[in-house]
């Protein structure tokens, strides 16, 4: 019956018809559920180009008796529905910026696809991917997520979502009345839209891989984590995020939402019921409950992460009751194709920032220890001496004893940023997964972005232009992924680069279409046993790396090299902590 209806409405879409008087043609697109969409012509980067269905409305808008809601799916649309413009980021205040401003809707649930100008007749591979931006910020837009390099292969359908970010999407009373994690579940339900209209767009919706980068990793993680996403994609690739990163979930979040009600003016914060509270949250100005964010801060923008995923109460509608540490260590995630991407200097998305801002520098200097303390996010089991000496292990072993930055100690700090918030939590998830997975039958791959171009990030980060200066960046493996016009001028077609982005996504839409890498150097298969083997290691992984002596100007090679050591140093500082 299916299978009818999809063979029906790809013959509306190829012929001329009449439909409330208008005409349909190849760039309108009916699901039977969503309604008829029409599209628009974007240009390729190398080919001529290709077709984007923008601002495809999933959920209702969630605003009014909807904010702090889970989302609704968005009823059939009348007419048809103009899809060839994207719509606006989700409101956010985005901290990643030298200085942060709001901007975007609250109105904001919508989603993109995108498809080759010529459809084949055998179903596309989909890609799902989830923006990253710390949950505070990001982009599903073509200005910084384009689909360019993706749609110049005419091999995959790229679908791009974007989700509530901040209070909007991860405020939370830990009860029924602000369940939280609305972001999360936002991409849930877009993820469930692409199974159940993808195929009228020429997507087979049993060959989904979902993708995403820093909380976008993160949240690819956290759907394999979750009942709730199960059956809804069949490959994950996970870079520079997992699930067990220390700003993964928020521990008091209704502490926290009594804090922003505080902030927002609320008179009695602290006692009102969490009926009444959400009731007054909820009939809050939208710029003064983002900007309330800023009184959770305990220096600057740090932390930069504080409305986070929670634990929530079992129930129907719950997407993550049992905290993600608990889940790697028992194996209870799906067993499908995993893709692990990391970058060498991960730690350069705070560290650039208060290096190259002499005001911020010395005032970090001028109360160091301390705010090395809290940035660290230590659990909260322990007490104020063993944070001291803890706190000192690091600064003797990452800053040589020395308590300030300077040139000298930039790159230990940028060291620790990266282990703390990056490394450690990766290497631990690939340590849980290989105890808990019989790793011949369900290997996971890796790779280390370690390509330096003529752009980076690191000049994003800061008002400095830095571009090489702190090596390969945080976000520096998407300039090669996504074609981002609003940050990075274009390459020249023939460039290094424009080499490095055919082969980097060819990386990516290979593991997409057939759950590994292909036609790169083989990986060894990961067990326990090799992993205990290589105390200065890891398992091995791709490495993408400049070569002037290679006629492309850089390769694919295969590495094991990992900070280990340092790794380690910071899973006995922590082998204290008892409950997650």
């Amino acid at each position: 019956m299916l299978g009818s209806f999809f063979y029906l409405c790809l013959c509306l879409a190829s012929i001329s018809v009449s439909v409330f008087g208008l005409k349909l043609d190849d760039l309108v697109v009916c699901p039977p559920n969503v309604g008829c969409l029409r599209g628009t012509y974007m240009k390729g980067y190398q080919v001529e180009k290709f077709q984007a269905f923008m601002g495809i409305p999933y959920a209702l808008p969630p605003l009014g008796e909807l904010r702090f809601s889970n989302p609704k799916v968005m009823p059939k649309l009348s007419g048809i529905y103009n899809a060839s413009l994207a719509k606006s980021d989700c409101i956010q205040k985005n901290y990643l910026l030298p200085t942060p401003i709001i901007y975007g809707e609250e109105d904001c649930l919508y989603l993109n696809v995108y498809r080759p100008e010529r459809i084949s007749k055998l179903r596309l591979p989909v890609m799902v991917y989830i923006h990253g931006g710390g949950f505070f910020s990001g982009s599903a837009g073509p200005s910084v997520t384009g689909p360019e390099y993706f749609m110049d292969t005419g091999e995959v359908i790229v679908v791009t979502m974007a989700y509530r970010l901040g209070a909007l999407g991860f405020l939370s009373t830990q009860d029924a009345n602000i369940p939280g994690n609305f972001g999360l579940k936002d991409q849930n339900l877009a993820l469930r839209w692409v199974r159940n209209n993808i195929a009228f767009f020429g997507g087979n919706p049993q060959r989904v891989t979902i993708f995403g980068q820093s909380v976008g990793g993160v949240s690819t993680h956290l759907h394999l984590l979750s009942p709730k996403s199960q059956g809804l994609f069949q490959a994950v690739i996970s870079m520079s995020g997992t699930a067990n990163v220390p700003f993964a979930v928020n521990s008091k979040p209704l502490e926290q939402a009594r804090k922003t009600a505080e902030f927002c003016q609320i008179e009695g914060a602290d006692n009102l019921s969490t009926a009444k509270l959400a009731r007054a949250l909820r009939n809050i100005d939208v710029y003064t409950l983002i900007n309330a964010g800023d009184g959770l801060k305990f220096w600057d923008v740090d932390h930069m992460t504080n409305y986070r995923p929670v634990i929530e109460p079992v129930g129907k509608e719950a997407f993550l009751t049992i905290h993600p540490n608990k889940l790697l260590a028992k194996g209870g995630y799906r067993k499908v194709p995993w893709l692990l991407g990391t970058v060498p200097e991960e730690g350069a998305v705070r560290v650039v920032n208060i290096k190259e801002n002499i005001t911020l520098r010395e005032d970090f200097n001028s109360k160091f220890d301390y705010l090395l303390q809290e940035l660290m996010e230590w659990p909260s089991e322990f007490n104020a001496q063993q944070l001291k000496e803890k706190t000192k292990i690091l600064i003797d072993e990452f800053f040589g004893g020395i308590h300030e930055i300077n040139d000298k100690t930039v790159q230990g700090f940028l060291d620790l940023i990266t282990v703390r918030g990056f490394k450690q939590p990766l290497y631990n998830a690939i340590t849980d997964y290989v105890r808990s997975v019989d790793t011949n039958k369900y290997p996971f791959y890796m790779y280390s972005f370690n390509y330096k171009g003529p752009v980076s990030y690191a000049s994003i980060y800061t008002q400095a232009n830095v571009t090489g200066k702190y090596g390969v960046v945080h976000c520096d493996d998407l300039i090669y992924l996504f074609r981002s016009p609003i940050l990075f001028p274009d390459f020249a077609k023939n460039s290094t680069e424009a080499k490095v982005i055919k082969t980097f996504v060819r990386y990516f839409i290979n593991f997409a279409k057939f759950g590994k890498p292909q036609n790169v150097p083989p990986l060894s298969c990961c067990t326990e046993e090799i992993l205990k083997s290589r105390p200065e290691g890891i398992c091995d992984y791709h490495e993408f790396i400049n070569n002037k002596q290679n006629t492309e100007g850089f390769e694919i090679r295969v590495n094991d090299k990992f900070p280990t050591n340092r790794v380690k140093i910071w899973s006995n500082l922590l082998e204290e902590m008892k409950n997650f």
